[in-house]
């Protein structure tokens, strides 16, 4: 058993090489054809010679444990020596998640740094060279980078001193041959400018120790990092001697997929359940004799860029100068003084790239066939065969496993299938009506109880039908819900088309019943809905009908309702219908709301609304209603005559702004402006007479209002 012992967060940017000096070395090949052709070319690669550093050692991958989350948990696990490094390649894409679960486990040792190179390495590392990647397509390229170097070559011409330039020429064949691109080498020496032919040279050499070590550097990271999807993580061990160690981390990872089968008895009784795991391995390595384990459950899984650099803002501030002085000479005009030096504050922002995600794959999806009934195979094959040796199931308080006995090898890219459950489970053949997948008809269906150990894990299921010949027959596809172990669920496959349901809704009634004490009032509101069946099963057949109607809240089956079952979501309620004649049955559903109103804060009309058709009406309330409508009636009767008293103020106002503006045009001494005077003081009178009624009106109303609140709270229910 492996142990976990704290993991070091001594992360490093990057690796730090150090390698031994290595030269260039330039061979001329020649041919001895009568096309001689010039082959040779300086050997870049030559300068890794001599690093044959060997490589860290790595643990083989001996557990895969992949969850329905789209999770996956690696274990690598082998023997290590203390003081020695492990490594371990992942992809880039993986770091993330590597970096945030990574747990070394050894029992008798230690970790020691764990490393890995930068997220963007090669940038990193050319950014301190004197030159870029480019320089190492070619050796011109190298040298024209590294123009001003010192350099030792020797051939036909041997001679030290500093690289000048490397130039390409265009050098004809012997015998109309064509022509061959040559590249002359020009070094500035203690004897001037000296030049050479870059083919012609049997050895180059960078004599500055420093010059080398950065050649040796940029390409020691080019070798590291040919793989620019992948990274590779050091892990160092502390301790002594050798011991068996492990490294653990979860990942992102394709989900693993449920697939059934299903071979459905004729009658009641078993059915056989077979079921299979869907996996894939895209992680972009072998999975080689490990250990499998499939994991079902919805553990809480977080994501965060812990491979991204980020940086924090910083406010920048102006940089502070001396003010720049101009002496005046003598007898020279007063010149105006130089301004200060400004810089412009504000803030330098980084944005952090964003992290990498981990892509899904997107399968197409396959059309739908249409399926001929298969014809009856022969006696031999008339069952599906037994698995070797199906998973080793193991119920967890959140989660399902299944370990699986054998070691199983996937290449890289590659979907195996492997079994994890064959058993059989209780099946009890039904017809399931749900009214929005079918009006009209019900589904064939079967009812599967898990009567196992464990849970089953959802998945899709194809059904298989045994005949009374033998034979297996395909007959639908159904999805089967999660299903806890001593529970049972519905799996429909398949369109009855041999039965007819008709539906029909009654609709709901309500009654209401009330209760007033001191003008409180409260209402017991009870509706009813009624949905009544006409069941028309095949001449031949009786049928067991299951019917599903939608579960709303508060309504429960009627008091005196046997045989109907209540989910979360569904009604199911059972009925026979014998075979050769029409069923009726129906489904009746209750729900019962309470309200308290309080009377005497509303109005008197509110009130008569709500005591008025009560199923529990007694002669008192009767004579409130009553009295109660003559109050709302001679309170409408005055709403009204208010309503046609402010229609004449309205009238009047009008007329009087016109008598007004013609009184100003005839003036008030004419016959006809006191003829206006006369008809202005009529009105007046009349506007008196109209605020008066309306007065009383308004006090009659309230009179009456208040009359209703006291029939209210003397009402007694």
């Amino acid at each position: 058993m492996l142990e976990p012992t704290s993991l070091s967060r001594a992360l490093r940017p990057a690796t730090t090489l150090h390698l031994p000096q290595s030269r260039i070395v330039a061979t001329a090949v020649r041919r001895s054809a009568p096309k001689r052709r010039l082959l040779c070319s300086l050997a870049i690669a030559a300068l890794l010679a001599g690093l044959g550093q060997a490589g860290a050692a790595e643990l083989p991958l001996v557990r895969v444990v992949l969850s329905s989350a789209g999770l996956a948990q690696f274990l690598h696990a082998g023997p290590v020596t203390g003081g020695a490094s492990i490594d371990l390649p992942v992809r880039l894409d993986q770091v993330d998640d590597l970096l945030k679960s990574l747990t070394v486990f050894d029992r008798e040792g230690g970790v020691g740094a764990v490393s890995l190179p930068g997220k963007a390495p090669l940038v990193e590392l050319f950014r301190d060279l004197p030159f870029g990647p480019d320089a190492l397509a070619s050796p011109t390229a190298l040298l024209n980078a590294l123009v001003g170097a010192e350099v030792e070559v020797a051939g036909p011409v041997t001679a030290k001193g500093r690289v000048f330039r490397v130039e390409p020429e265009e050098t004809a064949l012997p015998a109309n041959g064509g022509t061959v691109t040559r590249h002359r080498l020009s070094l500035m020496t203690e004897r001037g400018l000296v030049q050479a032919v870059l083919e012609d040279l049997t050895s180059l050499r960078f004599t500055d120790p420093e010059t080398r070590a950065q050649i040796d550097r940029a390409l020691a990271g080019q070798s590291q990092n040919r793989a620019k999807d992948r990274r590779t993580l050091s892990i160092g061990f502390l301790g002594e001697g050798t011991r068996r160690a492990g490294l653990g981390y979860v990942v992102a990872a394709p989900v693993w997929k449920t697939s059934y089968r299903l071979v459905l008895p004729k009658e009641g009784g078993k059915a056989r359940l077979q079921g299979w795991a869907v996996v894939e391995n895209l992680t972009g390595g072998d999975w080689k004799d490990v250990e499998l384990v499939l994991v079902s459950g919805n553990p809480v899984a977080l994501k965060q860029s812990l491979y991204t650099a980020f940086y924090a803002d910083r406010i920048e501030v102006p940089v502070t100068t001396a003010t720049r002085l101009m002496p005046r000479t003598d007898d020279a005009v007063e010149q105006a003084s130089m301004p200060r030096a400004k810089a412009a504050a504000g803030f330098a922002r980084r944005e952090a790239m964003p992290a990498p995600q981990v892509g899904q794959m997107q399968r197409p999806m396959a059309p739908a066939l249409a399926i001929p009934a298969p014809a009856p195979p022969p006696p031999e094959l008339d069952t599906i065969a037994g698995v070797a040796q199906a998973a080793e199931a193991e119920e967890a308080s959140t989660q399902l496993l299944y370990r699986f006995p054998a070691k199983v090898s996937v290449a890289t890219g590659h979907t195996v299938m492997v079994p994890f459950v064959d058993r059989e489970v209780t099946a009890t053949r039904t017809w399931l009506y749900q009214p929005e997948t079918s009006p009209r008809r019900p589904l064939a269906a079967v009812r599967l109880k898990n009567d196992g150990d464990t849970s089953l894990p959802a998945g899709i299921v194809t059904a298989f039908d045994g005949a009374g010949d033998g034979a297996v027959n395909f007959v639908g596809d159904a999805q089967l819900p999660l299903l806890a172990r001593g529970t049972f669920k519905y799996v429909t496959f398949a369109l009855d088309a041999k039965t007819d349901i008709r539906r029909e809704d009654q609709g709901v009634r309500r009654t209401t019943l009330g209760k007033a004490v001191n003008g409180e009032l409260t209402l017991t509101i009870k509706s009813r809905r009624t949905l009544a069946y006409e069941i028309t099963p095949p001449a031949d057949e009786d049928r067991e009908i299951v019917i599903e109607e939608a579960r709303a809240d508060g309504w429960t089956p009627a008091e005196g309702s046997k045989g109907v079952e209540e989910t979360p979501t569904r009604f199911r309620a059972t009925v026979a219908a014998p075979k050769g004649k029409t069923t009726k049955a129906s489904l009746v559903l209750e729900r019962t709301d309470r309200q308290i109103v309080m009377l005497t804060d509303y109005a008197p009309e509110e009130i008569l609304a709500r005591i008025r058709g009560l199923e529990n009406e007694t002669p008192a309330v009767k004579e409130t209603v009553q009295k109660l409508g003559a109050l709302v009636g001679e309170i409408n009767r005055a709403r009204a005559e208010r309503t046609r008293l402010d229609a004449e103020r309205k009238r009047i106002g009008d007329d009087q702004e016109r008598l007004r503006r013609n009184l100003s045009s005839v003036g008030a001494g004419t016959d006809l402006g006191r003829r206006y005077l006369d008809t202005l003081k009529t009105q007046e009178d009349r506007l008196a007479e109209i605020g008066k009624a309306d007065q009383a009106l308004e006090a009659d109303m309230a009179a009456k209002r208040q009359a209703a609140v006291e029939l209210a709270r003397q009402l007694k229910l």
